[in-house]
């Protein structure tokens, strides 16, 4: 929602996310975390190191190897 965008957020939910699977995963395991980012926000994805998988008919799949 464009009345939360800019306030940190999105990037407390991304890390919260993140650290969250770091911490559930056994030791040595890989987990791929994907999804799929609106069209020309690819860029706030990528902040946290995930990488595109473009799209033709909506914005890029995104996916991210968490390993711990």
């Amino acid at each position: 929602m464009p009345s939360y965008q800019g306030k940190g957020v999105g990037k407390l939910v991304i890390a919260d996310m993140l650290s969250f699977i770091k911490d559930k995963i056994p030791k040595s395991w890989k987990v791929c975390v994907e999804l799929i980012s609106a069209s020309e926000k690819e860029g706030f994805y990528e902040k946290f190191a995930f990488q595109r998988r473009p799209s033709a008919t909506s914005g890029s799949g995104m996916s991210l190897m968490v390993e711990k």
